[in-house]
């Protein structure tokens, strides 16, 4: 490990991304750097003695965050981006092709696929002369195209196709640039959190998970990736998901 190593956690303000700041300042092995877009959410964070950073994911502020992170020659060993959205203001998870707008494909697609992408893509030079990085983006299990017998919910299930294919691309060039580095599609449950509570009604208690326990079973499978050069598609218990 190197006096500059860093684990580096995007979206520190979801519910899974807190939990994984709290998870990861207790374990001490090495500074934690929290990034998020709102303030409130670093003061909550930066309570728990971790470095925060304010970021709005425009291209320039990514690429203002990569230049700080090259300039101290940071090391990443673990890097977890945790932004994700289902549903917001006027409109809903899409149940029939008569309820697609472009406006909600645009802010659901914005989110959960290109947002991550702009990370991985201003991050790559530092992710390329890490010794080791482990890369894990919160996917989703309805991502999957060969999972899906039910249908409906357009725009988010084909977010996270799309976001899958990315990362597959990512993976396969991140080999090439730097074979000790691994990616990581995962899909962490039903988690306790805003995004999932308009539909936790049908979800049963053992399958609705605390932050807190979807934390530590992120860093477990984080902890077992080997480096392979191919873009893992992985569930909370470590399991693959077709794709």
């Amino acid at each position: 490990m190197s006096d500059n190593s860093l684990d580096l956690v995007i979206g520190a303000g979801s519910g899974i991304g807190h939990a994984l700041i709290e998870r990861w300042s207790r374990e001490g092995s090495r500074p934690v750097l929290a990034v998020a877009r709102s303030e409130a959410s670093l003061a909550a964070v930066g309570a728990l003695g971790v470095q925060t950073q304010h970021c709005d994911y425009s291209e320039v502020a990514l690429a203002a965050l990569a230049a700080q992170l090259q300039e101290q020659s940071s090391d990443i060993t673990r890097l977890v981006i945790c932004n994700g959205v289902l549903q917001g203001e006027g409109y809903r998870p899409e149940r029939a092709l008569n309820q697609l707008t472009t406006n909600a494909m645009q802010q659901v697609f914005e989110v959960n696929t290109f947002l991550p992408m702009r990370v991985l893509a201003s991050l790559a030079p530092v992710l390329k002369r890490s010794e080791a990085p482990r890369i894990a983006v919160l996917s989703a299990r309805v991502g999957s195209i060969g999972d899906n017998g039910l249908g409906g919910w357009y725009s988010y299930r084909g977010s996270k196709a799309a976001l899958n294919m990315m990362l597959r691309c990512a993976a396969l060039e991140m080999r090439r640039v730097n074979p000790a580095a691994k990616i990581m599609a995962y899909h962490p449950g039903t988690v306790d959190t805003p995004l999932s509570q308009p539909f936790q009604a049908n979800v049963a208690p053992e399958k609705l998970f605390s932050p807190e326990r979807a934390a530590t079973a992120l860093d477990t499978v984080m902890a077992s990736l080997q480096a392979d050069g191919e873009l893992s598609y992985l569930d909370w218990r470590g399991e693959t998901i077709p794709w």
